[in-house]
This record gives C-alpha cells, structure tokens and sequence, in this order.
C-alpha cells in the first residue's frame, strides 16, 4: 500500500513538474533565475499568501508599478505580456512555483 501511495505521489509531482514546464520554462528557460524573483516577492510581501497574490495580480494585469524588479530592469525590457493561462492554471502554476523556490524550502 505504502510502494503504491510514494507511486502516487511521484507521478502527480512529474505530472506538475511537466505542466511547470510547459507553462512556464517554455517562455522562461531552464536558466531563469526563479529563486531570485522568490527572494524579491519574499523581502516585499513575506507571507505565502500576500505573494502568491502579488504574482497572480501581476500576472493577470502586468504593470511597472506592480514589478518587483528594478526601473532599470523594466526598462530594459520591458513588461512582461499578459498571461494567457486561465484563473485555474495560473493559480496552479504559482502554487508549483511557490512551492519549488520559496526561502524557507532551501534552507538547510
């Protein structure tokens, strides 16, 4: 019982870690810096669920404004575009991203 539950398990992980990547390393890279980004929401908003709903409100509506990265960045490049992923997925997506580069999970 317990070889079927870990089996379970590490398939619903693959299944996440694959729509990740579809979702979000299509677009970013394997080179992307996440934990870098998680840092800057982590030092602004702190708790889970003020980040997870500054990156969906940014992703939703993407603004300067709203940017947690510096003028110089933005100017650089530009504003991200609008996500195309639905409510559901976003949400998913963010709650994967969360979970994968968040401090307190590196922290030895």
């Amino acid at each position: 019982m317990v070889k079927k539950a870990a089996i379970f398990i590490l398939f619903c992980a693959f299944l996440n870690a694959s729509e990740f990547d579809k979702n979000c390393l299509n677009c970013h890279g394997e080179d992307f810096k996440f934990h870098i980004i998680m840092k800057k929401y982590t030092l602004r908003y702190s708790s889970e669920r003020r980040i997870k709903e500054a990156i969906y409100e940014y992703l939703k509506e993407p603004a300067p404004e709203r940017s947690i990265l510096p003028p110089e960045y933005i100017n650089r490049f530009g504003v991200k575009e609008k996500s195309t992923l639905d409510d559901k997925t976003l949400k998913r997506m963010i709650d994967i991203y969360y979970k994968e580069f968040n401090l307190p999970s590196k922290l030895y």
